[in-house]
């Protein structure tokens, strides 16, 4: 394998350039991905069924807080039936599916088409740049040893068989800052960001399945009505006072004998009085 010396201004004039032309271009895509976004504002119908089945995994998680009746009044609320009951349960309402809407709704696509657009002409762009000015550089070496499959990876646009594996040119270093500053860029932009490569990269490859994380209404009340059927309510405070205070449970002083006490404690002040003024009257 050929050893090559590289010159520190590829350092300053190459890679650091690299990274900081990247940083700007990826802040930029960020602003302009928030420009082209419209803000959704959620329907009544919409947030009804996700509070609905919330609600039900509440009291399903929470249910050892509650008494056992209460809990059966809930479940029966939830999960009644119209013919066993004759009253419907939460769980049971009629419901549209909401991944179904988005993809009859043009919108939905139209959002993601923006999204990919911004990441596929940044990249471009970004591609035909580095390919121009930095094309068939060889900018660094990776300070350990690789195999022979690493070649393509980090050695695209270098035709050299001779050349060791090590050694990254300007292509693969793009790559690897592109997907390196994710971290740095969520510090900057915050964890939200709009710039992230592997979102932007998912989302163009699953463009055709349609969204995948829509809320399936029928489908998650259905999964809740069974899991509230099947659960084993075990409440937690039934032996609340034997755990607090002990077994076996102190017992409160009987009344009889407090009113005896307080008697005999009256009782023995007045005779104090009386002998006092009794007393004092001899001396007069």
């Amino acid at each position: 394998m050929v050893e090559i010396i590289l010159d520190p201004s590829i350092r300053d004039w190459v890679v650091l350039p690299m990274v900081i032309i990247f940083g700007c271009s990826a802040m930029v895509r960020h602003y302009v991905t928030l420009l082209l976004k419209n803000e959704k504002m959620a329907s009544v119908e919409q947030l009804t069924p996700m509070n609905t089945v919330k609600r039900a995994q509440i009291t399903r998680v929470n249910s050892k807080f509650i008494s056992p009746d209460a809990f059966a009044m809930r479940r029966h609320y939830f999960t009644a039936s119209q013919k066993k009951d004759g009253l419907k349960g939460a769980l049971r309402e009629k419901v549209k599916s909401e991944a179904m809407n988005q993809m009859m709704n043009p919108n939905s696509m139209l959002e993601m088409m923006k999204g990919n657009m911004t990441f596929m002409v940044s990249n471009f762009v970004m591609m035909g740049l580095m390919s121009y000015f930095f094309g068939g550089f060889v900018l660094a070496k990776v300070p350990f040893s690789l195999t022979q499959k690493f070649k393509m990876m980090l050695q695209r646009g270098i035709e050299l068989n001779t050349l060791d594996v090590s050694y990254v040119s300007s292509v693969s270093w793009y790559f690897l800052v592109s997907f390196g500053m994710r971290g740095f860029l969520s510090l900057i932009l915050g964890e939200k960001s709009a710039s992230d490569d592997t979102k932007a990269m998912q989302m163009q490859m699953g463009m055709g399945a349609g969204p995948n994380m829509a809320f399936d209404a029928p489908k998650v009340y259905k999964q809740e009505r069974v899991s509230l059927r099947l659960h084993n309510h075990d409440w937690a405070l039934e032996f609340a006072e034997k755990k607090l205070l002990g077994e076996p449970i102190p017992k409160k002083p009987k009344t009889s004998t407090a009113s005896a006490s307080c008697s005999s404690t009256t009782t023995t002040t007045t005779e104090k009085r009386s002998s006092k003024y009794t007393k004092i009257s001899k001396r007069k």
